[in-house]
């Protein structure tokens, strides 16, 4: 453990985060705000009480807004630590927060603890720092004529003897609103990091699973009639098909076992289908799959 606290001690130190302009420009606009009269009041009958107001007000500011956005340290606090197996534990090592009366920043970024993590780990960590300079990019172009919101929020989907699952969730709004997922795996079994693409053994795989996704999405709307999916679409390029699941395409798999395909909004129907998803059966991914992932979790 103590090495383990050791190494977020040293992530912790190498954080080069500056402040933001937007958040430097409201911790200004607080202090600004302060009653000054009140202030010569108290220094007369208590000498110090005007500094320790504005430093109390400093620190309430700085803890609520800037704080998270600087310090690891700070975030860890706040930390989740569940023990996955035996060998691997997720933090958060870093959290951002910015809101005011148009905008809202909530990012959780978790940080994966074993070995192996290290692609994972850089790949959460560019994604989410894109994320929020974007946010501050618009913030600074827009202010206060603009909205926008963006959460980013975390789970350890899975946790068993042979497989472990972190599913990241994001939601963005602006002129709509947009969810999407990033899933990312470790094979407990072989210690390494497990993409779509790498549960097949030849690209057939995916033509039969694109098929039983389009299957299943031909039967919803045959028993629903608001239901839409991207199928006969008369641009092509819409419709749902083998092409469509690329090397990184999401996946997880249920606690009974089934690949489990999901889909982000607007993806592969239109935004009022929400983020839909699809359950392999077995005699499916028997077919589809590698010997080694027809067993998972």
């Amino acid at each position: 453990m103590k090495q383990f606290d050791r190494e977020l001690r040293a992530l912790a130190e190498s954080e080069k985060t500056e402040i933001p302009y937007a958040a430097r420009k409201r911790i200004a606009s607080v202090l600004a705000s302060l009653p000054e009269r009140s202030v010569p009041a108290l220094r007369r009958r208590y000498p110090s009480a005007g500094r320790a107001a504005l430093a109390a007000a400093c620190l309430a500011l700085c803890t609520l807004v800037v704080l998270p956005n600087l310090s690891p340290a700070y975030a860890q606090a706040a930390e989740r630590i569940p023990v996955i197996g035996s060998l691997i534990r997720v933090v958060t090592i870093r959290n951002y927060f910015y809101e005011d009366a148009c905008h809202e920043l909530t990012v959780a970024v978790p940080f994966v603890k074993t070995e192996g993590a290290g692609e994972i780990n850089s790949e959460i960590d560019a994604w989410t720092s894109e994320l929020v300079r974007q946010f501050y990019d618009e913030l600074e172009i827009t202010g206060e004529n603009g909205y926008g919101s963006v959460a980013v929020e975390y789970e350890p989907l899975t946790d068993t003897e042979t497989w472990f699952t972190l599913k990241l969730t994001v939601h963005e709004t602006a002129a709509g609103s947009s969810t999407y997922f990033k899933y990312y795996h470790i094979d407990k079994r072989t210690g390494g990091t497990v993409t779509f693409g790498d549960l097949f053994a030849d690209n057939s795989g995916r033509d039969l699973l694109a098929e039983e996704i389009r299957r299943q999405m031909r039967e919803q709307m045959e028993e629903d009639e608001d239901a839409v999916f991207w199928l006969d679409e008369p641009d092509p390029e819409m419709n749902f098909g083998a092409e469509s699941l690329d090397d990184h395409q999401n996946f997880c798999f249920a606690s009974t076992g089934e690949l489990v395909i999901p889909f982000d909004k607007y993806e592969v129907a239109p935004g009022y289908m929400g983020c839909p998803s699809f359950t392999i059966p077995p005699e499916v991914t028997e077919r589809v799959l590698k010997a080694e992932y027809t067993a998972v979790p």
